[in-house]
């Protein structure tokens, strides 16, 4: 042995050299840590993908291999020791240095492909998985706040109000009337369990009319203080029953009745405290689709059942560039499909929760049906429950026959981009439909690719072709938006065509813009049928107020509705706002009639109160 740095000669038992003082490395303490790093490299291969036993058992070949090399290094030390003077021994030593650290190098190339080695399947499912995440952009969140206008809706004590007037019509007739229209108001005080609403009538810039309504307390009110002073009144409270037995009006009408009162009013109180308590009976969808993924495992089975095999590259615009893709060519089974089908429908149709709520709506029904006078063909709710479900089992049945005779294997081409986002779905099926004693092939084609923007489906296309006996029936879709935080985008086309001899062509258009820097907006819709315009409906304006998730007010600069080819236009303005409570709801002013307590008298003069009103304003409409 020789030092490396000085060439002095040394036995082989320095640590450092006699001629320079430079530290001597042990070539067997070399091999022996590159031996270890490679069990250690082993270790974590067979760790990261246990599945795989054939590339295994060559990597643990390869272990062995360098073990025998370790093992042949330390003989070789030992002849070193013993003859230092040989060159032979050192160049077999450089050599077994060589081989070790190769397999080093290759152990480490192995164990990094096994390990970032992609399963086509999980890329294939999880590409479907995420075309929708939770944080991904939402334009109109960002800009407007709606989960939170929603929740408002629901917990917040609000008011909105919303103004329309004609401005123009293509009718002569029609146009008689510009500057009439509509206004409705709503307060909503869910603080004090109060709720007030009003609709007027608008005629020609003037207020003509207005019907006022209110409940709080347990009391109903209604007026038309342009046809009356009275204040129609309903006491919902207790003692109701009593007091509508005791109506000269509604008592008699009643009592010759099969109306059974008694119970009818235990039913309304039952009513009202379930709304005023925010306890009314509503389908509990989250809930049903926990029980359905946790109590089916249908969409795993169904994900088990696909066939996937890497298929070739493909070049698809994402994000307004072309994007290179890699392909999958995945096989969704007609039994896997039929087994999906089979479970999801057998859990609906035997959920007991499920059940249970369908039930106590149907016993509500049948409740309130035998209280007003009506019979059930004495049948309960659970022998009602029991037929319906014959009928609709029965329905099901028939659905799941006729799949099952229909439907054969689907196939498809995926293509996924590096970022494991869904590119484009391409596939054909072919469902054998029974027909008068022959069976018709209906070939099915389908092509959808997604072109992401802002979010991944902000732009894309959509189209599907039925084709029997040269007839092809296509619905296609087409959609296009952009956004930048600021200025939104968006254009939504439907459209169904069949051709042949019996051919139409339909479609609808939706668009949309909104700039949050001036509060420009502009939204139309228009339908068409066999390259006719049916109606076109646009609104534009200024959104001039908002706070994201509490208020807005917009300005209504025109909304026009045109129909028929412009057979007929009518062109309209006004506003719209929402927005929290600012004013207390209150009782409505005005003489109290109670509308259970008045007698055939009182009735009678206020009919001819609510006709003079009528006379009188009808002299308004004719001035």
């Amino acid at each position: 042995m020789k030092c490396s740095v000085c060439g002095a000669e040394l036995t082989g038992s320095e640590t450092i050299c006699p001629g320079c003082g430079s530290p001597v490395e042990n070539p067997s303490e070399n091999v022996t840590e590159a031996s270890e790093a490679v069990a250690e490299e082993m270790a974590s291969v067979q760790e990261a993908d246990k599945a795989e036993e054939s590339i295994s058992n060559k990597v643990q070949g390869l272990v062995d291999a360098v073990r025998d090399i370790s093992a042949q290094t330390g003989e070789a030390s030992g002849a070193f020791e013993a003859q230092p003077q040989a060159e032979k021994p050192k160049k077999k030593t450089g050599i077994i240095i060589g081989v070790a650290a190769a397999a080093v190098v290759a152990v480490g190339a192995l164990a990094f492909g096994l390990m970032s080695r992609e399963d086509p399947k999980e890329v294939v499912i999880a590409a479907f998985e995420n075309i929708y995440t939770d944080d991904q952009v939402k334009p109109m969140e960002e800009l407007f706040g709606i989960s939170q206008f929603v929740e408002n809706g629901k917990t917040a004590d609000v008011e909105s109000s919303v103004t329309v007037v004609l401005d123009d019509c293509s009718d002569p007739s029609v146009n008689e009337f510009a500057g009439s229209g509509i206004r409705v108001v709503g307060r909503d005080d869910k603080t004090n369990k109060r709720s007030f609403a009003n609709v007027g009538v608008i005629y020609k810039d003037m207020d003509l009319a207005n019907l006022n309504m209110y409940y709080g307390d347990q009391v109903l009110m209604m007026s038309i203080p342009e046809l009356s002073s009275k204040v129609f009144t309903l006491n919902l409270g207790d003692g109701l029953e009593d007091r509508i037995q005791e109506s000269p009006i509604l008592g008699p009408i009643l009592a010759s009745s099969q109306v059974d009162v008694d119970g009818l009013f235990d039913y309304i109180e039952e009513a009202r405290d379930q709304i005023e308590s925010g306890q009314t009976a509503a389908l509990d969808l989250d809930g049903l689709w926990t029980r359905y993924k946790e109590g089916t495992q249908a969409q795993e089975k169904f994900k088990e059942a696909l066939v996937v095999e890497k298929g070739e590259k493909g070049t698809f615009t994402l994000d307004g560039q072309e994007v290179s893709c890699k392909g999958y060519e995945v096989v969704v089974s007609k039994d896997s499909m039929m087994e999906f089908l089979r479970t999801t429908i057998d859990f609906f149709l035997n959920d007991e929760e499920l059940k249970d709520q369908y039930l106590k709506q149907l016993e509500q029904s049948v409740r309130l049906t035998e209280l007003m006078g009506g019979g059930s063909a004495g049948l309960s709710a659970d022998q009602m429950y029991l037929d319906s479900m014959e009928d609709v089992t029965e329905a099901v049945n028939q659905m799941i026959d006729f799949l099952d005779k229909s439907l054969t294997d689907v196939n498809m081409t995926v293509h996924v981009d590096k970022k494991g986002r869904l590119a484009s779905v391409k596939g054909a099926t072919t469902l054998n439909v029974e027909e008068e004693g022959k069976t018709e092939i209906l070939q099915v084609d389908f092509d959808f690719k997604l072109q992401g923007g802002s979010y991944l489906t902000q732009n894309m296309t959509a189209e599907i072709t039925m084709e029997n006996n040269g007839e092809h029936l296509t619905c296609s879709m087409v959609k296009q938006g952009a956004y930048d935080g600021k200025q939104l985008t968006g254009d939504l086309g439907f459209n169904i065509g069949l051709d042949g001899k019996d051919g139409f062509d339909a479609g609808i258009t939706l668009t949309g813009s909104y700039n949050s820097d001036g509060g420009d907006y502009h939204g139309g819709m228009t339908i068409t049928a066999d390259n006719s315009m049916v109606v076109d409906f646009s609104m534009s304006g200024v959104v001039d107020q908002l706070e994201k998730g509490t208020s807005f007010h917009m300005d209504i600069d025109e909304l026009k509705v045109t129909v028929m080819d412009a057979m007929v236009r009518l062109t309209m303005s006004g506003e719209y706002s929402y927005a929290p409570l600012k004013e207390a709801v209150t009782a409505l002013e005005g003489e109290n009639f109670d509308i259970l307590a008045a007698d055939e008298n009182q009735w009678q003069s206020l009919f001819m109160e609510v006709y003079m009103g009528a006379m009188q304003l009808m002299s308004q409409l004719s001035m």
